[in-house]
Parts: C-alpha cells; structure tokens; sequence
C-alpha cells in the first residue's frame, strides 16, 4: 500500500458523533506520566461515583478507561486504537482554565483503501479503512489534562470530579472532558484552517468532503 503520511502536532474544532449499533472497537490508553505524577499520583483517596480507586492517579485512570470504553462501543474497527495520556500544567487563571487537548499524531493521504483520493484522514480512521496499523509501534492519538484544575490559581473550587456517574455538581466531569477530548484525536476536528481556508501542506482533509456552507446552502 502506498500512502502519504506525515506527523501533525495539534487539531482544533469539535461535532457530535453518533453511537452505531454492532460497532467494536479496541481502544488502549498509554500512560506517559512520571513516577509519582499524574495517572501515577500515590495521594490515597475514598472511591467515588462508581470509581473504585483508592489513589488519585488510579482514579484517573479508572474514569479515563470508562470514557474510553464509551468510545469503544461506538467505534467499528478492526485495528486497536491507542491514545497517550498524561496529566500536565496546562494554561489556566483563578477563574478559568484549558481543560484539556487532544489531537492527532498522524495524518495520511492516498491510500488505495480510502474513499477520497488526494485528502488528509487522521490517523487512527486511515488504520480503520486500511484495515492495518499504517504506523506500528506508534500511538495515534495525543492527549493531556490539567492536573492542576481546582487549585487556587486554576478555576478555583471545581477540581475534576472522578466519578463515572455524571454526578459532578460544580465540579468537572474528567469522563465528559475525555469524550470531547478524544473526539477530537478520532477525527472531530480540522487540519484546513477555519479562518483563513488555508490547507495543510496544501491537500484537503476529509472533514471538507463533508461541509455545508449555510449562506450559499451548498457543500
């Protein structure tokens, strides 16, 4: 098979996606968090909502499996999915904060299996319409959520709430953020740019096949 392929570092933009039935897919989440930080963070805490881990970091991990295992069920593909994950300083004021990112490792283009010709597919859908990992050993998908949330200096008093019952009150949801966020890696999100049209590397990405423009009403 021959495929264009390249790296990208970040997408933007978000849709909805609807659950398809008889769908499956396998989706493993890679922790790349330091000992002692992030999903690896010893802090004993009671269980919550549904969420049996008695640690912070296990905790984490338990409510991000969850979100992932939502996505899973509404996924069809025969080629596992795998997403790192790791818990950061991310930009954030005492009244706001960047929840989290995620986005793409991989784009590809021309690959005899794909239905457009000549267009960016993300990596993780390029693997499911190829049917094989066209990056072995590589994980597809980028993610990172701030591990300060809820502190003084950052969106003070609503920490991520680790349960898995959407019982989250004032809090924020972590299994909410982590559906938005890995959307965006699975392919909500734009690599043409939304202000200025601009194509990355100059080639089309598949969301475009897909567009309406609602003052002209046409594709």
């Amino acid at each position: 098979m021959s495929a264009k392929r390249t790296v990208l570092t970040a997408c933007l933009a978000l849709a909805s996606f609807a659950g398809r039935l008889n769908a499956a897919a396998t989706v493993v989440l890679v922790n790349v968090d330091s000992p002692g930080e992030g999903l690896n963070d010893p802090t004993p805490v009671a269980p919550v909502g549904g969420n049996t881990g008695t640690t912070l970091g296990q905790q984490r991990l338990n409510a991000l499996q969850h979100a992932a295992s939502i996505w899973a069920a509404n996924l069809n593909s025969t080629v596992p999915i795998t997403i790192r994950i790791a818990f950061n300083a991310l930009t954030c004021t005492a009244a706001s904060a960047t929840l989290a990112s995620a986005g793409t490792r991989f784009v590809v283009a021309d690959a005899a299996a794909f239905p457009f010709q000549g267009t960016w597919y993300h990596g993780s859908l390029a693997n499911k319409l190829a049917g094989v990992d066209l990056f072995p050993g590589e994980d597809q998908i980028n993610s990172q959520f701030n591990t300060n949330l809820g502190a003084t200096n950052c969106l003070a008093g609503s920490p991520f709430y680790l349960g898995v019952d959407n019982n989250h009150g004032s809090a924020v949801d972590l299994v909410a953020t982590a559906l938005h966020e890995f959307g965006h890696g699975l392919g909500f999100s734009a690599i043409t740019s939304g202000s200025t049209g601009e194509r990355f590397q100059g080639t089309p990405a598949v969301w475009e096949h897909f567009l309406l423009d609602k003052t002209t009403n046409k594709l």
